[in-house]
């Protein structure tokens, strides 16, 4: 199984006592047991250890580590900071990605400006309040920044995690596909 860390600030991982600039595609079984501590590049952020008991689902203020199919684990690391200010799990994350944007917008309530990222075609297909019944059931989104393919995964409050795909045309979002 693969294990993919997130972070949402500039760090390095020591991942059971080995360090890595990037974590974002390590191999491990699904019953291993790995300690995955945090070190980040910022003078005002805190380091943390995140204990994974092999593919079990991972819920605190600062990680989160879900199993996105029977090959895939996200761990997701928010920053820790010295003065804490408000509840960490109410903040989200900085997205990157077009398809993140996309998500951000629509459940910010900004839907004019998300049906703004898409193509001419796809507009001329869906309406404003489609495109929002689309994420409507889903609570995050995972980009698949380890493969190519602008393949992403939704996940609704369950936790339960499902694979799609969008497609670019001219810069504009031209598909979005559940895959098989």
């Amino acid at each position: 199984m693969e294990l993919h860390i997130q972070s949402e600030f500039d760090c390095v991982y020591s991942i059971n006592g080995e360090f890595y600039e990037r974590a974002d595609s390590l191999t491990m079984s699904e019953y291993d047991v790995v300690y995955v501590t945090v070190f980040p590049l910022k003078h005002t952020l805190l380091p943390y250890t995140v204990k994974l008991n092999g593919a079990e689902n991972v819920k605190t203020e600062l990680a989160h580590g879900l199993r996105l199919s029977p090959d895939h684990y996200l761990l997701t690391l928010a920053p820790r900071y010295v003065i804490v200010y408000g509840n960490a799990s109410n903040v989200a994350p900085p997205q990157s990605g077009r398809i993140s944007r996309l998500f951000s917008l629509i459940k910010s309530g900004d839907v004019g400006a998300a049906y703004a990222m898409l193509s001419a075609d796809l507009r001329a297909e869906i309406d404003k309040n489609t495109l929002s019944d689309f994420f409507s059931e889903y609570e995050k989104i995972a980009e698949c920044n380890w493969e190519s393919g602008g393949k992403f995964y939704l996940i609704d409050k369950n936790g339960a995690a499902k694979l799609h795909s969008y497609s670019l045309k001219d810069e504009f979002i031209d598909d979005i596909s559940e895959c098989d």
